[in-house]
């Protein structure tokens, strides 16, 4: 639909002369692909701000990269790294304060979509289709709509596990030794016998560690099926429910009934008592659960998907890039973009470093990596599909991921953002009470049946209700425009 929309008003300007205008003014060329532009041959200067500690062979490797833009597009590209502990206030800074840039790593930052809804980042609607339309051509329409917000896409998503897919990871001789049918266990119901197995053969073990910040990791929404449009207090919509109602998801009965089950495995020592002030988790567990695909864990584990994939505005948002609305070269800046999205050796050079150097080829789309001096998120640069595989992981593992995203469904409310701003004092108020029940809640360490009501009384109290409100009339808001 959104791909249909876009077309449709391309076709109503006139001769495109209100989109060349603005492209005149930014000082763009008007070139299409991934040809170097005719019209300067002065290079263009482009600054790309990503998260993580700059690589040790930063220098090295960007010396190829330049080589490569320069060659393709005429074009000087700068990265620059901010370290994680950093990253997302100095970025919301940097975005807000108007220092030049042109790509950011969005999905890293303070409240981007507060930076979003107020302008800081270029509309690409238009430039999209006209400017690089392979890299529109080659995300689906999902993508898309996951980084538009009033009808205007703000960002390029990265193509990878963009629909969420949840596994249950197993450690490979606990499953063996046990004779564990992993790939039938799905729901928490499933998952109790084995726990059971792994108590009774080690009975001062716990099978199921937890920690107090995620519980299970998708809790809400691979084992309760919600799309949290609000992660503090959670309030969401189903992804069964074709109306968009929006509720509070503490007050949902199969909420409480997987509380219960959690409550139940923590009492029967199941699940570590340390779990709701355990902050760190230990680097092998027995069995955990986690977004990922299918060889997307360590040699030593075995897994299988229980939920997904699916993709929602949060999904789509874990990984995408924007160009600021004040870069002076905007379609030099999305063909870069496109270029590691559609370029095989750059989409490489960027997250492997150099042949040789940095890597060898073991395969024709395989490498073993030779050393940690050019280490960076590759996640946060662009597709996964055009990327080279590591050894041992299978040579068709993006492949088979791609086909998975294939199968995904999505949120009834794909591209919806809520707009805090009017119930931010309700939202700072309840996310402080939830703080303060949460923790106890997901890891099973509390009767539900009893904490749940306290926290709810609090909650609704302090404008739970008021949240759910604004975010139901937004959303229908939302629907409506659709149409």
């Amino acid at each position: 639909m959104l791909k249909k929309v876009i077309k449709k008003s391309l076709a109503l300007a006139a001769t495109g002369a209100l989109l060349m205008s603005t492209l005149a003014g930014c000082g763009a060329s008007t070139n299409s692909g991934n040809s170097k532009s005719a019209s300067s041959d002065k290079p263009i200067d482009l600054v790309w701000w990503t998260i993580g500690n700059e690589p040790k062979d930063y220098a090295l490797v960007s010396e190829k990269i330049n080589e490569y833009t320069m060659e393709k597009l005429n074009v000087n590209l700068q990265i620059k790294y901010a370290s994680w502990g950093e990253y997302n206030t100095k970025m919301s800074k940097i975005v807000q304060s108007g220092e030049p840039f042109d790509i950011v790593f969005t999905s890293g930052i303070e409240n981007y979509q507060d930076l979003l809804n107020k302008g800081y980042f270029l509309d690409l609607t238009e430039l999209l289709p006209t400017v690089t339309p392979d890299l529109y051509n080659l995300l689906p329409e999902d993508l898309w709509e996951g980084v538009t917000i009033d009808g205007k896409i703000l960002g390029v998503p990265a193509y990878k596990d963009s629909a969420q897919a949840q596994y249950w990871i197993w450690d490979k001789a606990t499953v063996e030794e046990l004779g564990i049918d992993y790939q039938n266990i799905e729901t928490l119901k499933d998952l109790e016998p084995a726990l059971q197995k792994m108590k009774e053969a080690s009975p001062n073990e716990y099978p199921l560690i937890l920690n107090a910040n995620e519980g299970i990791n998708g809790f809400n929404a691979a084992i309760n099926g919600y799309d949290e449009i609000v992660v503090k207090p959670a309030i969401g919509i189903s992804y069964d429910d074709e109306s968009a109602k929006v509720v509070g998801i503490w007050e949902q009965q199969n909420v409480m009934d997987n509380l219960k089950i959690l409550h139940d495995w923590f009492n029967k020592g199941y699940i570590n008592p340390d779990a709701a002030t355990l902050l760190e988790l230990p680097k092998t567990r027995k069995v955990s659960s986690a977004q990922s695909f299918e060889g997307g864990w360590k040699d030593t584990e075995v897994g299988h998907k229980y939920f997904g994939p699916a993709y929602s505005t949060r999904t789509i948002q874990g990984s995408f890039l924007s160009i600021s609305a004040g870069c002076k070269n905007p379609e030099a800046a999305l063909k870069v973009i496109e270029l590691v999205n559609t370029d095989e050796y750059f989409r490489n050079l960027l997250a492997f470093g150099i042949e040789g150097t940095h890597y060898e080829k073991t395969g024709d789309n395989t490498i073993k990596k030779l050393n940690d001096k050019y280490e960076v998120p590759a996640y946060t640069q662009g597709t996964f599909f055009n990327m080279y595989v590591q050894d041992p992981n299978p040579s068709d593992q993006w492949t088979k991921l791609q086909e998975l995203q294939e199968t995904a469904f999505s949120s009834p409310v794909l591209g919806f953002t809520f707009d805090s701003s009017s119930v931010q004092n309700q939202i700072s108020a309840c996310a402080n009470i939830e703080a303060k029940y949460g923790s106890s809640l997901i890891t099973g360490s509390v009767n539900p049946e009893e904490a749940i009501p306290k926290m709810m009384a609090e909650l609704n109290a302090a404008g739970y209700q008021d949240i759910i409100a604004e975010a139901q009339r937004q959303v229908d808001e939302f629907l409506a425009n659709k149409k």
